[in-house]
């Protein structure tokens, strides 16, 4: 069970890290 949360919770993590980057990546464009 705690594998699952956990697996969860690292896709959760890298779509954050991956909405982050391309919100600054859209920023250094403008």
């Amino acid at each position: 069970m705690n594998i699952i949360i956990g697996f969860i919770g690292l896709c959760a993590a890298a779509l954050l890290i991956y909405y982050v980057y391309i919100l600054m990546k859209g920023d250094e464009q403008k």
